[in-house]
């Protein structure tokens, strides 16, 4: 089995993902908003890339959320925040959500084979779902600010680690091999590196310590979501 890294959106090219599956990593924060919303019972999340899709897809079965650089949209429910969306009962079946990274690179991910989403939340299910697929694999790390994000990057070790317990040899680019050995290197410290990526201090400023920490957690819940269509489902493997 192949499996390369792709370091962050912009260096994403078509013949990277397809017929590949693609699992589409954004730690901070949108496939934790994503895993998260699906675990506590909403039936679908919608991505948007942009403010304006997200409204005109406004009805009363969705909330939205979302954030730009960091900052809750006027108007939204919820930031694009795996913690907010948890204080509010599910009374409606979806979300739809709009972010910076996170959702523009679901978008651009869609000519793979099949999308996952992954992060630590769900990363040996995301393992899991990706093997059962029998495609090579591509990890794309959402970055941040058009630059490389290490939480994605962590988090993208992690989920090579969970296919080598599998699958044994594995074929990987350079940044695989590297972001598998920062993975062990760091499985006992995730919260305190992550925090000090560039990412992780700018929500530390804005006094957002506890998303980091929540993020950070292995294997919380045991589903998968997959894009369907122009919605995002769980799945488990």
């Amino acid at each position: 089995m192949k499996v390369e890294v792709i370091a962050q959106l912009d260096e994403l090219r078509m013949e990277d993902i397809l017929n590949k599956t693609v699992i589409v990593i954004d730690v901070l924060r949108s496939s934790s908003t994503i895993v998260t919303a699906l675990a506590i019972g909403y039936r679908e999340v919608y991505a948007t890339e942009t403010i304006g899709q997200a409204r005109h897809l406004e009805s009363e079965d969705y909330f939205l959320a979302g954030e730009r650089y960091g900052k809750k949209i006027q108007g939204f429910t919820f930031s694009n925040s795996p913690c907010e969306i948890q204080e509010v009962p599910v009374t409606r079946p979806g979300l739809i959500l709009t972010s910076t990274n996170g959702t523009r690179a679901i978008q651009k991910a869609k000519k793979g084979s099949a999308v996952l989403i992954g992060c630590f939340l769900n990363g040996k299910a995301c393992a899991e779902k990706a093997m059962e697929t029998g495609k090579d694999i591509a990890i794309l790390c959402a970055g941040s600010r058009h630059c490389f994000a290490l939480e994605d990057g962590l988090a993208g070790g992690y989920i090579i680690t969970e296919l080598r317990k599998k699958w044994g040899s594995l074929c990987m680019n350079d940044l695989g091999l590297a972001m598998e050995a920062c993975y062990h290197y760091y499985q006992t410290r995730i919260y305190e590196l992550i925090k000090m990526t560039a990412t992780g201090k700018r929500l530390s400023h804005m006094g957002l310590e506890h998303e980091i920490e929540y993020c950070a957690q292995l294997n919380l819940y045991p589903i998968v979501p997959v894009v369907h269509n122009e919605r995002i489902i769980a799945s488990c493997p």
